[in-house]
């Protein structure tokens, strides 16, 4: 006989775990694990996949050797989205490639595609060498200072320095010490190379020298007292010292250097004289640019105080052409004209002046048609430089000129003019501008319109 007894629904779902949780049992050994799976790999290009026995597929009837190193895991090619969100585009990404022993963000290596050659257009090949040719660095700022102190005293007799030795270097704060020894190396091979003045060496010049003088420890550094010059003149048969001050400004690019030459025997100056570095005749050479000495400024400022102008003329000859509605056309004809001017302005940049001129197209004649033009041109004259003032170069002048054109009874009419003037160094220049005449009346047609005059000037 059988019996059932009732049991509360909640209490029979306690005493039977759920289906999902696996059943324990005190004396059961637990399941050995199975070693995971390897993650596929992906392989090379090229690289041939194996087939599904595992055995590698032969390539065009050849089995290909597999390579296995355990040392070494394999990389794993990740696949890049080629659409991801880069504003170079796809073909701008780099290559990923991600280490399978470590594949978080460390085992990732970048390879950066190769860079294009950059190709220089020839206005970036010339500004470049224009601003090579412009700058000048400060060894070159020292060349131009050692070149100058040579050329000068290559100028003074021999006999009254030789032999010449250098006594003391100063420097300013901003430079190195050790530079002294430079600076002297150097214009002793100038001065050896250039000059015919002898150079000795002065070790005693230098030398560091101790002394006791009423219980107090006194240091020296070479000649301190005329003696000291004396002695060691006579000792080394050196006739002259010379000094050096040597000055630096890295803020304007510039160099300072004065040179003093005086005797031995009692210390008078020889030679004296001071350089700054852009304006020496070397960095001129090689810039064109000259800068005006303090004398030269203050000469200007004086005449421009003084009210004295700066004048100045110019002779030019060349060819012009006017219009005209007759039968033969626009007429064209001689021209030659005498400017005189007056040059103002920082740097004398500013020209105005006064032209007369003629234009002519041959002889009259009777029997011409139409009549022989020829006029006289009066009128005023104005200049701008565009280019800064090289000794090198040409300048380039823009200019303006209106006047009136005076044929005789008829033709009587006003112009004005604007071109270009390029003045080629020093005297020639060669003009050339539009001309707009205005519109009158000559042998029956009208003469008038735009034309142009080409000419070649001389400047004085």
């Amino acid at each position: 006989m059988v019996g059932a007894a009732a049991v509360p629904a909640g209490l029979a779902r306690a005493q039977h775990p759920p289906a999902s949780a696996p059943a324990t049992f005190p004396n059961a050994q637990p399941p050995p694990q199975r070693p995971a799976a390897p993650p596929p790999r992906a392989y090379y290009p090229g690289e041939p996949a194996p087939s599904t026995s595992g055995a590698p597929q032969p390539t065009n009837g050849v089995p290909v050797q597999q390579r296995n190193d355990g040392e070494n895991p394999r990389l794993r090619f990740r696949q890049v989205d080629p659409n991801a969100t880069d504003p170079r585009g796809p073909a701008a990404r780099p290559t990923v490639m991600e280490s399978a022993s470590s594949p978080g963000s460390a085992g990732r290596v970048q390879v950066e595609p190769p860079a294009k050659p950059r190709v220089v257009s020839p206005g970036q090949v010339e500004q470049l060498v224009q601003r090579s040719q412009e700058s000048i660095d400060f060894f070159e700022l020292v060349d131009d200072i050692m070149d100058e102190i040579a050329r000068q005293l290559a100028r003074e007799d021999p006999n009254l320095f030789s032999p010449l030795a250098i006594k003391l270097v100063r420097l300013s704060s901003n430079l190195r010490p050790e530079f002294a020894s430079t600076l002297e190396s150097r214009l002793i091979a100038r001065l050896s190379q250039s000059t015919s003045v002898k150079i000795a060496m002065c070790p005693e010049c230098t030398a560091l020298r101790s002394r006791v003088e009423d219980g107090n420890w006194i240091l020296t550094l070479g000649a301190v007292n005329a003696d000291d010059l004396r002695r060691i003149g006579a000792k080394t048969g050196v006739k002259t010292f010379m000094d050096i001050d040597f000055t630096y400004s890295p803020g304007s690019n510039v160099v300072w250097m004065a040179a003093v030459v005086y005797r031995a025997s009692d210390g008078g100056v020889v030679w004296s004289d001071a350089y700054r570095s852009d304006a020496t005749m070397t960095a001129l050479l090689r810039t064109g640019k000259h800068v005006p000495s303090r004398a030269e400024r203050a000469a200007e400022l004086e005449d421009k105080i003084n009210a004295r102008p700066n004048y100045g003329y110019a002779i030019s000859l060349g060819v012009a052409q006017i219009g005209y509605a007759g039968m033969t056309g626009d007429i064209a004809g001689a021209q030659a004209s005498l400017r005189f001017h007056e040059k103002f302005g920082e740097q004398n940049t500013s020209l105005f002046g006064m032209t007369a001129g003629i234009f002519t197209t041959g002889p009259p004649k009777t029997n011409k048609t139409p009549q022989a033009l020829n006029s006289i041109l009066i009128g005023a004259y104005y200049s701008y430089d565009l280019s800064p003032p090289n000794l090198n170069r040409p300048e380039v002048w823009i200019y303006g000129e209106g006047g009136g054109m005076f044929s005789g009874n008829e033709g009587n009419t006003f112009y004005v003019e604007s071109g270009i003037d390029t003045h080629l160094k020093w005297r020639l220049s060669l003009q050339g501008g539009l001309m707009y005449v205005f519109h009158t009346t000559f042998s029956g047609q009208d003469l008038g319109g735009v034309g142009f005059r080409l000419r070649v000037a001389m400047n004085w």
